[in-house]
């Protein structure tokens, strides 16, 4: 790992990357760009650029549910529902001929109301849970 920092430190010699986790950063963003990228491909060609927006308001969702049921670790909540949500719209967009971002925005539109709906049944719900 040494020889790569130095290479670093040799390409970039800049005052930031006397740090270590600096350099760790760059390598990660340098390591990770590429899958992004072609991931990002994807997305787009299969029609689905509304999906990480849907799965962010589905999970704040779950954080909701899990309030209401009285679940005290609320990433355990919120990721079973952002699971269960991906498995459902998936379900959903397989077996109709609608277009996959016309099934992810009704699914974000659901997500969003069953959230505000369960802050009604609790107020540290309404107090913890962000509005996005």
């Amino acid at each position: 790992m040494e020889v790569i920092y130095n290479i670093l430190e040799t390409i970039l010699p800049f005052e930031f990357m006397q740090y270590a986790f600096m350099k760790n950063a760059l390598l990660a963003i340098i390591l990770v760009t590429p899958v992004f990228a072609i991931l990002g491909t994807m997305i787009v060609n299969n029609k689905m650029a509304f999906f990480s927006d849907a799965l962010g308001h589905s999970a704040l969702t779950g954080i909701a549910i899990g309030m209401v049921l009285g679940i005290t670790n609320i990433n355990i909540s919120m990721i079973f529902f952002a699971i269960v949500f991906a498995l459902v719209l998936n379900y959903v967009k397989n077996k109709t001929n609608y277009g996959a971002d016309t099934i992810i925005s009704v699914f974000s539109s659901i997500a969003i109301a069953i959230r505000f709906s369960n802050a009604c049944f609790t107020e540290e719900t309404l107090i913890n849970t962000p509005v996005i």
